[in-house]
């Protein structure tokens, strides 16, 4: 049976992580997909959180719990309502916000740490930050980037190597990965996104790609479990219903020159 190890709760290990810089008054922060919101006890689907791209961990929440959107810092630990007009939209990523936090400084909520939760609350109305479920099972590469921004902002951070983009973009016979990833994965979300741009860069009817989520802890997947799939991420490649090669390990520094190079019938380099 497929054991993963799950990481520490996200919130949990975002408290927990060292809180070397002070927040500027002007904070960039991104949208993520690891996040949900509860408030009056339900999930709330139109909520929309972002997160600080530098430490210490801030959160900008817009929530239906509350007229103005919820700022919370994690060093140290706060929480107030912005007024709108100091939220701006980046011109260019639809994803990025920044947040003038200078000024008054006023409406102000109590906030506090409910194991894996942060919980907000102000004249007891409650708004619960916690960690998203899991993304299971097959997926495409819009709605990875689509539920998990994060893949998507950070996929254009990445350059691929020219040479094995080009050979990419010439195959003729049909080739398939099957990319294993945990939505819950610190290091899926740091190197996934390389793979996502050399995808988008080549877009080749030649390869198709199902990107296969699997669930933390001792959950069984059955895919996971055929496949033998050991570490996240892995990526199977496959011709004609028999599998090549993977991507592991040291092959995510350049997924690009290691699927060239296997297709190629060459080691990686």
């Amino acid at each position: 049976m497929m054991r993963f190890i799950m990481i520490p709760a996200v919130l949990v290990a975002v408290l927990a992580a060292p809180r070397h810089h002070a927040l500027a008054a002007t904070i960039e922060l991104a949208g993520t997909g690891q996040f949900q919101v509860q408030s009056k006890g339900t999930l709330e689907p139109d909520a929309r959180v972002y997160r600080s791209l530098d430490p210490p961990a801030a959160f900008l929440v817009f929530t239906a719990a509350f007229p103005r959107p919820v700022y919370v810092t994690t060093a140290p630990r706060s929480a107030r309502l912005i007024d709108p007009k100091r939220v701006s939209q980046d011109s260019a990523d639809p994803d990025l916000v920044r947040v003038d936090t200078s000024g008054s400084q006023e409406g102000f909520l109590s906030v506090r740490v409910d194991g894996a939760n942060l919980v907000v609350d102000r004249d007891g109305i409650t708004m619960t930050l916690t960690a998203s479920r899991p993304v299971l099972g097959d997926r495409t590469l819009e709605d990875v980037t689509r539920v998990l921004p994060e893949y998507r902002r950070n996929a254009t951070r990445y350059r691929p190597d020219p040479r094995a983009l080009e050979t990419l973009r010439g195959l003729q016979q049909p080739t398939e990965l099957i990319v294993f990833f945990g939505s819950w994965c610190p290091h899926c979300e740091r190197v996934m996104p390389r793979l996502v741009r050399v995808l988008q860069d080549v877009d080749s009817a030649a390869i198709t790609v199902t990107f296969h989520g699997v669930p933390p802890g001792e959950a069984q997947d059955p895919l996971a479990d055929e496949y033998r799939i050991t570490g996240l991420p892995t990526a199977v490649v496959r011709r004609g219903g028999k599998e090549l090669t993977r991507i592991v390990g040291d092959g995510w520094d350049a997924p690009e020159s290691s699927l060239a190079a296997a297709l190629a019938g060459k080691p990686a380099r």
